[in-house]
């Protein structure tokens, strides 16, 4: 990822968690050009994996809109995609991992490693922890081994932080989110470890809390408000 297109991403987010961009508000490439004062390519960069995230949604034709969700709704989500993941750790765990899921997720664990390890992060780090969390739960999920789990998550996955993976650090307390990671990424080892040793009731238990973890553990190593972390919208609570 290129440093303009990651710094896009994470001034844009951070714009729509601190509620500087409404629910409902309409974003454009031009618009968060103009905005941010980048070129094109880092605004629709950044415009893509919000999409993905939840955040915002594409309009028909052109453009985007900041997505409007009320905490109670936001929570229920957050709640189903962690019996979801939960049940296909679980399902994994009991219908035996391949040598390709194996290798998934030593790859996505060994990549969180080198980065809480670190006395001292920065953004690049934020997008490479990003990138190996979402290979993680989609590894989990993929691989299962249980159809049925995924379609079922199918119908929230563009919900507001529904997204597999999905991680909104604040890139002004770096510090405070390597903790933060730290502890995702040793929920990530147990998980694995239960998994390989067909441990499917651990390896369920984790994997909701770990997926259910959103608020909680932005207030505890970030210590801010669950507000801070979602979509500004929560008036609507």
């Amino acid at each position: 990822m290129k440093k303009a297109e990651q710094q896009t991403l994470a001034k844009l987010r951070q714009m729509i968690l601190d509620g500087e961009l409404s629910g409902g508000e309409r974003l454009s490439e031009v618009v968060v050009a103009g905005m941010l004062g980048v070129s094109r390519t880092p605004a629709k960069f950044a415009l893509t994996r919000l999409e993905m995230t939840g955040l915002i949604k594409k309009l028909p034709g052109r453009g985007y809109e900041v997505c409007k969700v009320s905490l109670g709704e936001l929570e229920m989500v957050i709640k189903l995609r962690g019996v979801l993941e939960g049940a296909a750790a679980a399902a994994l765990a009991a219908n035996g991992v391949r040598e390709a899921t194996r290798k998934d997720l030593a790859r996505s664990i060994e990549m969180t490693e080198r980065i809480v390890l670190r006395r001292r992060i920065g953004m690049d780090d934020v997008a490479a922890f990003q990138d190996a969390n979402t290979l993680f739960h989609e590894t989990v999920m993929r691989d299962c081994g249980n159809e049925y789990i995924a379609l079922s998550y199918e119908p929230i996955r563009h919900l507001p932080m529904a997204a597999l993976g999905t991680y909104a650090p604040n890139p002004d307390l770096l510090d405070k989110e390597r903790l933060r990671m730290s502890v995702g990424h040793a929920q990530h080892v147990i998980i694995a470890k239960a998994v390989e040793d067909g441990d499917a009731a651990r390896a369920e238990t984790v994997m909701r809390e770990h997926s259910n973890a959103t608020f909680e553990y932005a207030r505890l190593f970030v210590g801010q408000r669950e507000s801070d972390h979602i979509p500004t919208l929560l008036q609507a609570v």
